[in-house]
């Protein structure tokens, strides 16, 4: 039954004339996972979680659904697992007789007297003895308090001052680090990186902000918009390129409309 998953994912790979390190480059899987998936060794896998979301992954950099891929795992491993084995009857609980303790019952009502008043001599104090205000820091004004720009200057800056532009953001492709399945660019001149895009025609998409999923992976449709923010990283897959305008920090990709087929894209920030 697991020759059939396995048949389809290899055989859907060789027909793309991909390799398992050219997955591994794209997916982050390393390459003896990827084995362990087309050898349907799955135990080699941590946990279900990473084997899902090994699937998942496979499936995408291959072309195939991934929720068809993993629908058709659910059901080979429903098919293999055995049934559950009933419950052993509940045991029977002995009600032995409670043993009374005689002890000096004087002694320990004072006990439990004494923790009564310190409880309510502690919730007492909580709700109303009234609790001094922290004293700000020494300095003058308030803390954080914007100190008013000198005569003759307008927003810190002196009259007559020239402030400079601030520079556009910079795309530069990184060659070296490109593969058949996903270009990569490094992005200049920006504090953080800020993706929108807009569908010009119905598109798979997925995304990751700094490894999180801004939103699920699924179908857009013509005319919608998106947007994702990260601090170092941005990757998005594209199931169809041409119907998508790409922006990075309001610059446009321009190589998203070469690419005929899925591709994915990848934005690292690198700081001056």
């Amino acid at each position: 039954m697991v020759k059939e998953l396995v048949e389809l994912l290899k055989r859907a790979r060789l027909e793309k004339k991909i390799t398992l390190v050219e997955i591994s480059e794209q997916t982050r899987i390393q390459p003896h996972y990827l084995e362990a998936l087309e050898s349907g060794k799955f135990n080699r896998f941590p946990g279900e979680v990473y084997l899902k979301g090994a699937l998942k992954n496979y499936a995408e950099a291959v072309g195939l659904d991934p929720g068809q891929v993993l629908n058709l795992y659910s059901t080979l491993k429903a098919k293999l697992s055995p049934e559950e084995p009933e419950p052993p009857p509940p045991e029977k609980k002995v009600h032995r007789p409670v043993r009374v303790e005689r002890g000096p019952s004087l002694i320990y009502g004072f006990i439990v007297l004494a923790l009564a008043l310190l409880i309510g001599s502690y919730w007492f104090l909580e709700q109303y003895w009234p609790r001094r205000s922290p004293e700000p820091p020494p300095g003058n004004g308030s803390p954080g308090a914007l100190q008013p720009p000198g005569p003759g200057t307008e927003n810190g800056k002196s009259d007559g001052e020239i402030i400079p532009p601030e520079p556009s953001v910079e795309l530069t492709l990184l060659t070296a680090e490109s593969t058949t399945q996903e270009t990569v660019y490094a992005v200049r001149n920006a504090d953080s990186l800020t993706l929108e895009l807009t569908c010009t025609a119905r598109c798979w998409i997925k995304a990751l902000a700094d490894g999180k999923e801004p939103f699920p992976p699924r179908n857009f449709q013509k005319d919608e918009k998106s947007t994702a923010r990260a601090n170092e990283r941005l990757w998005i897959r594209l199931g169809h390129p041409p119907g998508v305008i790409l922006k990075i920090n309001g610059a446009v990709v321009e190589a998203v409309e070469e690419r005929k087929h899925a591709h994915s894209f990848l934005f690292t920030l690198e700081q001056d």
